[in-house]
Formats: C-alpha cells, structure tokens, sequence
C-alpha cells in the first residue's frame, strides 16, 4: 500500500457564496455613494439591491448547515422591511446600506464559528467514493461503540499515516487507544490503532520488515475490509499478511471516524481517494 495518497480538493461553492456578502452589501452602497459624489442621479432601489441579495445568500449559507441560525435565515424579511421603501434622503439611504452590509458581515462571521461549516445537501454522501460506500454504511452498527475522542483520533492518525507523516502517528494512536475501553468491537479499533502505530515507527526509521508483527485476529474480520490472507510467506520473503493488515487498519481507521465524528467528514473528505486507493488495490 502506498502512503503517498492525492487528496481531493473540497468544493468551493459556499466560499464563494460567502464573498458575495460583503461584495454585494457594500458594493450597492459604494454604487450609491459614486452617484451621489457624481451627480448622476440612480434610483436608489437598485442600490438597495446588493444588501437584499446579501441577506438571501445568507439566509441560504443558514438554511444548508446542520444547526440552524434563526437571525442570519430572518435577514431577507428585514432587508425588504427597511429597503422596500427607500428613504428620501440619499445620504440616509447609503448610511443604511453601510451599516446594513456591516451587519450581515458580522452574521456571516457568527455563523461561520458558531453554527459549523457550510454543507450542502448531499454533499457528505457524493463525497463518498461508490467503492467505499458499502464498507462504510456495513460499519455503521459497529462504529456506534467509538467515543468521539477515540473516533478523532482514528481520522488524525489516517491522515498523518497516508500524508506520510509518520513520526505524528504514535501520539494520534496512543491517545486513540486510551480513549477506548478495549470491550466488544472496540478491541478492533484497538488492533488498528497499534498496526498502524507499529508500521509508521517501522517505516520512518526503515527498518526491515519483522518476522511478527501486530495482525487482527479472525474474530475482527466481519469488520475488516479485505479478508485474513491464508497464505504463507513466500519464497522471496514476501509476506502479504503484513500489507493487509496495513491496509485493513487505515480502512476501519477512516470507517470509524466517518461514522463516529461526522465533524471530521471534511478534513476526511480530502482523503476519500486515498481510501478508494486501498479498498481498490
């Protein structure tokens, strides 16, 4: 298995979505402010119109996260409240889409720390390879014994272990291991934490392969993604027990973690082609 995995860039819908509200907020009042220094005489609804489209995107970057923030998804009915009709005075008018555009600015911010990341819907599940769709959802059941704390760990230790930062990993799995209780499924987990702690010790001080290493037990396999190889070590040395259990630890590892901490999903998401790359190969 190669650790030198690609990650897949997340999309970038709602960033752009979040730009548009201090470009369009303030960008209707600078347009007001131009005219009025001008001369030229606009209508000043149509300058009005940046803080309304401001308030709907927000209210949209509101809608698609998991917590909903009733302030930011209220802002559209306010901004047709105040710019429906706009004040006589044009300098009035401005100082209100000022402080209009300020204000949803200061909402996209709350909501960016305090309600979560933008999702939108079905995101998580297109951002799921088909071929690990089906061992993921197969460990759902299983993956309802991990403690959060232990499930973050299995995310930052796949991360580290396939960004090839090998020396990261220990800690990432002795904190993993002491976060679970080592009953029922959990012990697998545990298995995986100390295959993957063992192999990325070997391999950043590369060190020849050893006659016995940590290997899951045929009572983990009903939760592994490839089966227990039977075969033995061949004449060149070759041992392909060792690969697979590499290979099995980083998959229950990312299966864990998507499962148990659906938080990490978008640090994960960046990893989903290199855990098709293992379930693949």
């Amino acid at each position: 298995m190669s650790s030198d995995c690609s990650a897949a860039a997340p999309g970038r819908s709602p960033a752009v979505l979040e730009y548009a509200i201090p470009l369009c907020g303030f960008g209707g009042a600078f347009l007001g402010i131009l005219s009025w220094a001008g001369g030229v005489p606009v209508d000043l609804r149509i300058t009005a119109a940046g803080c309304v489209i401001a308030s709907v995107v927000l209210a949209y970057l509101a809608w698609i996260r998991p917590r909903k923030d009733i302030v930011s998804l209220t802002t559209p009915i306010y901004a047709l409240i105040f710019f429906a009709v706009p004040l006589s005075e044009p300098v009035a008018t401005i100082v209100l889409e000022l402080l209009y555009a300020a204000s949803l600015t200061a909402l996209l911010v709350r909501l960016k720390y305090r309600f979560g990341s933008a999702e939108p819907p079905g995101r998580a599940e297109a951002a799921l390879p088909p071929v690990l769709v089906g061992y993921v959802e197969k460990l759902q059941p299983a993956c309802a014994c991990l403690p959060p704390a232990a499930a973050h760990c299995a995310a930052t230790a796949f991360l580290r272990y396939t960004a090839g930062e090998y020396g990261e990993v220990r800690h990432e799995a002795d904190e993993g291991i002491l976060a679970l209780d080592r009953s029922g499924c959990a012990s697998a987990f545990v298995t995986a934490f100390e295959i993957v702690r063992e192999q990325a010790e070997i391999t950043e001080k590369s060190r020849p392969r050893p006659e016995w290493y940590r290997h899951f037990e045929p009572a983990d396999e009903p939760l592994l993604a490839r089966p227990l190889p039977v075969t033995e070590k061949g004449a060149d040395g070759y041992d392909p027990g060792y690969d697979a259990a590499l290979d099995n630890a980083l998959l229950l590892l990312f299966a864990g973690a998507w499962n148990a901490v659906p938080e990490d999903r978008k640090f994960l998401r960046t990893a989903t082609v290199c855990a098709a790359r293992i379930i693949g190969e």
